[in-house]
């Protein structure tokens, strides 16, 4: 027993090495430039993202079911290792189709990781008796992986000096990294799903947990709103540092800036609950989000850059916290099943989103772009939480 609360103890710190592999993302903060330097315009970009949306959005919940039914380590490894191919093939690739083919693996790999890690630390921490530290514990991996992307955006900054495809090789040897350490986590004991079909199974779960429970629904609308919101912001960041007249030498640093705020935030949602309650916290989180977006819709300044900071912050708290009331609600034998519904209510809405997004900003322009996705996303907030005033008593402390 000893031995396997010591292998229990091993998997929090092997989780923080693949939070931090999954930050070394070396290329990022020069990939616009990267895909424009193959021939890619800025249309043709949003594409991608949005593909990889409607992909990652297609193995989300699979995946998630496949972790609850063939375990987290091996959904883990296997994730790694498709995501080590996605990154090598754009590695080699010079064409949209390439890249294209390269968001196929990569999608799926993160697919896979996608619930799987929150479940694993979760039951992992269940075996230790310290579930109740899973929201700071998940705030610090999402806090080393940010910290490690920082530092990654600035590395890639001075890499794509030399070569900009030098970046994304770099990324890749990273990559590498995380099947070797997948393979040594121990798998967490839990309760079994009964043998039945697949999708009947996933039906059963969608139902009962999401369709017939408002508190699980509403927490994953929630979620899904402020991270489509913050993640489009991401995507427009470059744009509106080139509208403002940033000097490109900076982007990297704004980059690594952004990344920080979101570290930072993940780091310490969890001192958070002494002074907020779940409910006034996403409130809150959400009135900043809001107001970033107005600001940013409404001027065209280098000061107002900051509020892409401040809605990465948000971005930082709304994961862990969100996580956090979607773990106190469901059992070992569903919850990644039910975070995968979660993460995959993000990237429907963003798949459906995107196009809308990139033609607003080439035919009217940026500014408008960013305004009219903000006041969207206000009203659809305030719908959620409307809809939501009578089912917060029913989310566990």
């Amino acid at each position: 027993m000893e031995g396997y609360l010591q292998k229990m103890q091993a998997n929090i710190w092997k989780l923080y090495v693949l939070h931090a592999v999954r930050g070394s993302l070396v290329h990022v903060a020069v990939l616009v430039i990267f895909l424009a330097s193959n021939g890619l315009d800025l249309q043709q970009v949003f594409i991608l993202e949005a593909l990889w949306s409607v992909l990652q959005m297609g193995f989300e919940i699979p995946s998630g079911y496949l972790s609850d039914r063939w375990g987290r380590k091996p959904t883990l490894v296997l994730g790694a290792i498709l995501k080590s191919i996605g990154m090598l093939i754009y590695c080699l690739s010079f064409n949209f189709s390439g890249f294209l083919l390269a968001v196929v693996f990569l999608s799926t790999g993160s697919s896979l990781f996608s619930g799987t890690d929150s479940a694993i630390a979760y039951d992992t921490l269940l075996e230790l008796g310290e579930e109740d530290q899973y929201r700071k514990i998940a705030g610090k991996q999402a806090f080393f992986r940010f910290c490690v992307e920082a530092v990654a955006g600035i590395l890639g900054g001075l890499i794509a000096l030399y070569s900009l495809r030098a970046s994304l090789w770099t990324t890749f040897g990273f990559f590498l990294i995380a099947p070797i350490i997948a393979i040594t986590l121990k798998e967490p004991k839990r309760h079994k799903l009964q043998e039945t079909r697949h999708f009947a199974a996933m039906w059963n779960i969608f139902v009962t947990s999401v369709v017939h429970n408002p508190a699980i629904r509403g927490v994953i609308l929630l979620n899904s709103i402020l991270i489509t919101m913050a993640f489009s912001l991401y995507w427009f960041t470059q744009p509106y540092q080139e509208m403002v007249g940033l000097p490109l030498v900076l982007f990297g640093v704004t980059h690594s800036i952004i990344v920080l705020c979101h570290a930072f935030a993940s780091r310490y949602v969890h001192s958070l609950e002494k002074w907020f309650d779940d409910r006034l916290l996403l409130i809150s989180i959400s009135i900043c989000m809001i107001v970033s977006f107005l600001v940013l819709g409404l001027t065209s300044s280098i000061w107002a850059i900051a509020f892409f900071f401040v809605a990465r912050i948000m971005w930082g708290f709304t994961t862990p916290l969100t996580s956090d009331i979607l773990n106190r609600m469901t059992s070992s034998e569903t919850r990644a099943t039910v975070l995968s519904f979660q993460a995959f209510g993000f990237r429907l809405l963003f798949a459906i989103v995107s196009p809308f997004l990139g033609y607003t900003a080439d035919v009217l322009s940026l500014n408008q772009a960013i305004l009219i996705s903000g006041c969207i996303g206000a009203v659809l907030l305030v719908i959620t939480f409307f809809s939501m005033s009578v089912v917060w008593n029913k989310i566990p402390k």
